[in-house]
């Protein structure tokens, strides 16, 4: 049996609430006999708390999937100065533990390395290099060409410059290249200059049957939300309260909708910093069709979207489009058009596979009288026409982003010719 280490500082079983691709992958690798190790940080990006105080901690899933979280430094801003700390906690924790998580799990066969972070990749060549055997480098966000593109940092500035150069080496040493953005092989081939040869295009993973199972438990969504969505035609967004999530797209929408004398309701779930002012928003503007609600368990998020008519997603950073320029990568869209609900997203791409797969539509970014417009289109649909949709979306992630589907693409990467 082969084993396949995954080093991904921002994964976690799914019960502490992290990015659950690896975990899918993982449970799918093992199901066709391989023996899996996630190796992660124990400190949550998402909540900003600890899965783990320990040094090292071990999480046996079940007989061939592990996961080992590694303490690294807490924070609470997301830009700060401790949580690049922790990123180097990170890399240099996997090579302080890798020789007794080898004596505990066997030694790989293949080693990925995942990015948001580049250093992950570092980390995960190192142990390759040890152990004589095929690095992949998977990449989720485009770090430092976002932080350029969306004018967060200058193309000089020592970070940018530090990360560039990690990049710079990942790509000449990965074995192969595992991106996630529709159209990532723009920047890694055409502009990095990557032989395509050895690039994956490799979505987002949804477990269908582990949604499917959830959705049923809309117990666990607080009375709240289940109150104000009763008997209601309802638009939902869950996720991070920023300006380019398009939280405030949504609101302008929703008051479009109200003076109209529209029923149309919005829940918006989650946490950010954005939060007072959508708060603040919807008091003074009086949107008693608007719910904001805290974030919820990733358990609950199925059962949330599945008793929704719409749900709401948005992705351009304000003034530098230019950044979502390769597409997207983003779990909750797979789980939207899952779901059932018609989905609308906000996004400068309209052949984005949204609209595409026939399960929603593309508005134009920071547009609220679009948004507005498609709901009240949907809203006048005949419902078999809004199930129809609805469907259509569910079909397409079955075929095309299910875990059993991507994880060919995945095996074939970590271990073909």
């Amino acid at each position: 049996m082969k084993n396949i280490w995954i080093i991904d500082h921002y994964s976690s079983e799914p019960q502490y609430g992290g990015i659950s691709r690896q975990y899918d992958f993982a449970m799918e690798l093992a199901k066709r006999d391989y023996n899996v190790v996630v190796l992660a940080s124990s400190f949550s990006h998402f909540t900003h708390s600890y899965i783990s105080n320990e040094p090292i901690m071990y999480s046996d899933v079940n007989e061939k999937v592990h996961y080992v979280y590694i303490k690294t430094t807490e924070y609470q801003s997301n830009g700060g100065r401790k949580r690049a700390k922790g990123m180097f906690d990170f890399f240099y924790g996997v090579k302080r533990y890798e020789s007794s998580i080898a004596q505990r799990y066997g030694r790989p066969d293949v080693v990925e390395g995942c990015s948001v972070h580049p250093l992950a990749w570092s980390a995960a060549y190192w142990v390759s290099r040890k152990y004589k055997v095929r690095f992949c480098a998977e990449i989720r966000d485009l770090w430092p060409k976002f932080w350029i593109d969306a004018g967060i940092k200058k193309k000089y500035d020592p970070m940018c410059l530090f990360f560039g150069a990690i990049e710079k080496r990942a790509f000449k040493h990965a074995d192969r290249i595992i991106y996630s953005m529709s159209r990532g092989d723009k920047y890694i081939c055409d502009e990095r200059g990557v032989c395509r040869e050895k690039t994956y295009l490799i979505g987002q993973p949804m477990d269908c049957d582990r949604f499917d199972e959830n959705s049923k438990k809309f117990n666990m969504v607080p009375q709240n939300i289940r109150d104000f969505m009763e008997d209601s035609f309802v638009c939902t967004f869950a996720g991070y309260f920023i300006m380019y999530e398009g939280v405030f797209v949504m609101l302008e929408a929703a008051k479009i909708l109200l003076e109209k004398g529209l029923p149309i309701k919005m829940v918006l779930v989650g946490s950010g910093e954005a939060r007072e002012e959508m708060l603040d928003y919807v008091k003074t503007n009086k949107l008693e069709n608007v719910m904001i609600g805290e974030r919820i368990s990733k358990e609950a998020i199925p059962a949330l979207l599945s008793q929704s008519d719409i749900c709401m997603a948005h992705l351009e950073i304000k003034d530098h489009k230019e950044a979502c320029q390769y597409g997207t990568s983003k779990n909750k869209i797979n789980e939207y058009l899952y779901s059932g609900a018609c989905t609308l997203y906000g996004f400068m791409h309209k052949d984005e596979f949204v609209g595409k797969s026939g399960g929603g539509f593309i508005f134009e970014p920071y547009n609220a009288k679009s948004l507005a417009e498609y709901i009240e289109y949907i809203y006048n649909m005949p419902e078999n026409e809004r199930h129809t949709m609805g469907e259509k979306g569910r079909k397409y992630i079955r075929e095309n982003h299910s875990a059993d589907a991507l994880t060919d693409k995945l095996e074939e990467a970590f271990f073909g010719n």
